[in-house]
Parts: structure tokens; C-alpha cells; sequence
């Protein structure tokens, strides 16, 4: 039965989820465990470079992996037969060119959009992790040409906003160890629903801001820093970047920002990957520096990121 009166909740909900015709999950890991379970996938062709829960998603539904490298434009080093199933990361989210030519080569590619919130449905399945672009607790998003017909419980996410809140209220280091916990907390969770709680904040997203301050941001950033930056960035109309991939021999300036507030995280060292044996995955993951560029911070705040780097 409805309840009615007593204590209010948080005020949530009031606008819709952002990608249509999707299935909301837990997280993103089991997003991927979604599209390997409804094409009965047994093999996957998965980069070197990519985050340690992939690897464990996959493992977790007993698929084997056939890792590949990629080189510097973000492109595999290796050929991968046509109709093999391959994951592709769209890495920051700005390899959405990259995606065209993926998407014209490989019949059963799957899209990981964990750093692109923003970007279309491409190849047979694409997945989202909409907690690394908003505050959320937890939840995954996945679009696919096929679904399953399980009928999943629905996750609960009340005990995992302690870090959300605690920022607000003392900052961002004082809510560091609760994320932690909170990330490890989703470590072996089965397949589950999105909880109401998080599908609720995702309905107080202001998506349009959202994408027009990241962008403004990102690109502010890339006409000072390109002339500089070892990635060569092209950047699609249709995508939106999780952060500005600043690639460097500046081995120093990753602490150096840190020490000044800017959080860079390092995506992703060898010691916090035991799958990853790649050389040039780890110089990617040593010489990349994630500049954050989100809809929190403006043209202003760029410029402060620019002083620690000394420009």
C-alpha cells in the first residue's frame, strides 16, 4: 500500500532517464555481464589498457579473454577476425571516430561508453557507468539489439551515498576513504536492477548543462594544451568527454596537481591490474594525466589548471 505524510524523502525525479529504450543495472561491470549473457558470448577480444573490473566481469561469466594492444590513436595493433566479438573503450570519450571505423569492421563490437555518458548506442551493445559523470551512488546503463528475459531484483543503494554527502558537507578528502569503500562494495555484486534511489537522482540531472559545461571546458582546455599533448584529439559532434587525456613526459606534474586539488586519477597501473602485462598499456597509464573538465567547474577554473601546469 502507498504511503501517505510523515518525513519527507530527498527531492528527486523530475526529469527523464537520458537514454532511451535502456536497461538499467547495478553498475556498469555487470552492464558488460548483461551483453555477454544475451549473445551467449564464450570469447572476447578485450584491450590491455582498460579498467581490472572489465577483466573480472568477463571471468565472472566464465568467458575467455583474448587481450590486444592499441596504439596511440587509440586503434588495435592487432587483426582481430571480422566476426569476433570485440570490446572496444571508447577511452576519455573521445574516440568516436575511432567507433566508425570499429563499428564498419567488426560485425559483434561492443561499445564500452563508461567514459562517454553522452555518446549514441554503437556496434551490437553498448554499456555506460553514469556515476563517473554525476553524482550517483552506483548504476549501469546498457543498450543492446537483444534483452533478456530475467526478471532481476532490484539493487538498494541507501548505504552507498555516504561519500556523495559527505563532500558536500567537508570536501572531497574527507569523503575519499567512503568512496573507496563504496567502490569496493560493488566488487562480485550479482546482476541487479538499478536501485530506486539512484534511477530516482538520475531524474534531477541537468543533462543539456551537463554537456554544454563539459564541453566548454574541454575545449578551452585543448586550444591552449594541443600544441603540447602527445594524443591527437578529434573530437565527434555527437560525444562528450569524461575528462581532458593529457599525455606527457612531465612524470612530476601528476603529483604536483594533486598537491594543488586537482585529482587526477591514474587509469589504469599494472599494480592495480593484475591482467594487464601490456608495456604500452602501463606507458599509457604513467603518461596519461585526466584533466578534469565537468559541468562543476568553468572557463575560470581551466585557467588555474593551467597555472599548476605551468602555462
Amino acid at each position: 500500500m502507498k504511503e501517505f505524510g510523515g518525513y519527507f524523502s530527498l527531492e528527486c525525479g523530475h526529469s527523464k532517464i537520458y537514454h532511451k529504450d535502456s536497461v538499467l543495472l547495478n553498475s556498469a561491470r555487470n552492464a558488460l555481464r548483461y551483453v555477454i549473457r544475451v549473445y551467449d558470448i564464450h570469447e572476447i577480444y578485450v584491450p590491455f589498457y582498460t579498467c581490472p573490473v572489465v577483466w573480472d566481469a568477463i571471468n565472472a561469466e566464465n568467458c575467455k579473454i583474448i587481450p590486444y594492444d592499441i596504439d596511440d590513436n587509440f586503434l588495435p595493433l592487432v587483426d582481430i577476425p571480422k566476426d569476433a566479438f570485440v570490446l572496444y573503450n571508447n577511452y576519455f570519450g573521445i574516440n568516436g571516430k575511432n567507433i566508425e571505423i570499429m563499428a564498419k569492421k567488426y560485425k559483434n563490437l561492443i561499445v564500452d561508453n563508461a567514459q562517454s555518458f553522452y555518446a549514441p548506442k554503437s556496434g551490437i551493445g553498448s554499456i555506460y557507468s553514469p556515476r563517473k559523470f554525476f553524482g550517483l551512488p552506483d548504476g549501469g546503463i546498457v543498450i543492446c539489439d537483444k534483452h533478456l528475459q530475467d526478471d532481476f531484483e532490484a539493487s538498494l543503494s541507501y548505504d552507498k551515498c555516504e561519500h556523495l554527502l559527505k563532500r558536500i558537507d567537508l570536501g572531497a578528502r574527507a569523503g575519499y576513504a567512503d568512496f573507496q569503500k563504496n567502490d569496493e562494495s560493488l566488487i562480485n555484486q550479482p546482476i541487479q536492477k538499478m536501485s530506486k534511489l539512484t534511477t530516482a537522482l538520475m531524474g534531477n540531472i541537468d543533462y543539456e548543462n551537463s554537456r554544454k559545461q563539459r564541453l566548454e571546458n574541454f575545449n578551452f582546455l585543448h586550444n591552449i594544451l594541443k600544441d603540447k599533448n602527445q594524443i591527437h584529439i578529434n573530437l565527434s559532434d555527437d560525444y562528450v568527454p569524461m575528462v581532458y587525456p593529457y599525455k606527457t613526459d612531465d612524470k612530476n606534474l601528476r603529483q604536483q596537481l594533486i598537491q594543488n586539488n586537482i585529482f587526477v586519477a591514474k587509469y589504469w597501473p599494472k599494480e592495480e591490474n593484475g591482467c594487464m602485462n601490456s608495456d604500452l598499456a602501463e606507458n599509457m597509464a604513467n603518461t596519461i594525466i585526466p584533466l578534469p573538465i565537468d559541468q562543476r567547474y568553468n572557463t575560470n577554473d581551466m585557467k588555474e589548471i593551467l597555472e599548476i601546469i605551468g602555462l
